[in-house]
């Protein structure tokens, strides 16, 4: 009998081969892992370290996590082996690529919406995760009077002016810090 972390780890090897290839295949054609959009900066995530994030803040004790700008949905859709997550995105070739890839994998616990995050009720979610290419203090004024929850940022960042550092990954997981609403 295969047990859940089994299965998960078999699907995590799934979504790591597809993006391999994506990645792989967006170089040959002249591509590069990284441009601009119209709400910042696009670049890859590694899903190796995203997926020892995951591991490491325990994703699966959230209810919904929102992956805020989510690019290709490599991230959405390593977190939707742990919990529900919904990808926003405003640039439309990364929000069609995150579903093609979402139902060519059958990863039915990661929807994806072409909207700006700053613009979406986020409400729902209980765990918010960033990849900042620029200081999130929009939205932190934006969830500061109602939103509970946390902020697990990826990489270095300016931090937030009122929310509160909980916890940091180890070296051996990545760079990532989670925050707290107070």
């Amino acid at each position: 009998m295969i047990d859940r972390s089994e299965q998960r780890n078999a699907a995590f090897k799934n979504i790591e081969a597809v993006y391999q290839d994506f990645y792989r295949n967006l170089e040959l054609n002249g591509g590069l892992p990284y441009r601009s959009t119209v709400s910042g900066m696009w670049a890859i995530s590694e899903a190796k370290e995203v997926y020892r994030a995951f591991c490491h803040f325990r994703l699966g004790d959230y209810n919904h996590m929102a992956d805020l700008g989510s690019g290709d949905g490599i991230v959405a859709l390593v977190g939707s082996l742990f919990t529900k997550v919904t990808g926003y995105e405003t640039d439309e070739a990364l929000y069609k690529k995150s579903l093609q890839i979402r139902d060519e994998l059958e990863l039915s616990q990661a929807r994806f919406l072409l909207q700006d995050y700053l613009l979406a009720d986020l409400s729902p979610c209980d765990l918010l995760y960033l990849y900042p290419d620029k200081p999130f203090f929009a939205l932190e004024e934006k969830l500061r009077p109602v939103w509970c929850g946390h902020i697990l940022v990826n990489g270095p960042h300016i931090p937030p002016h009122y929310l509160n550092r909980v916890a940091e990954s180890p070296p051996s997981v990545g760079r990532f810090a989670l925050y707290e609403s107070g």
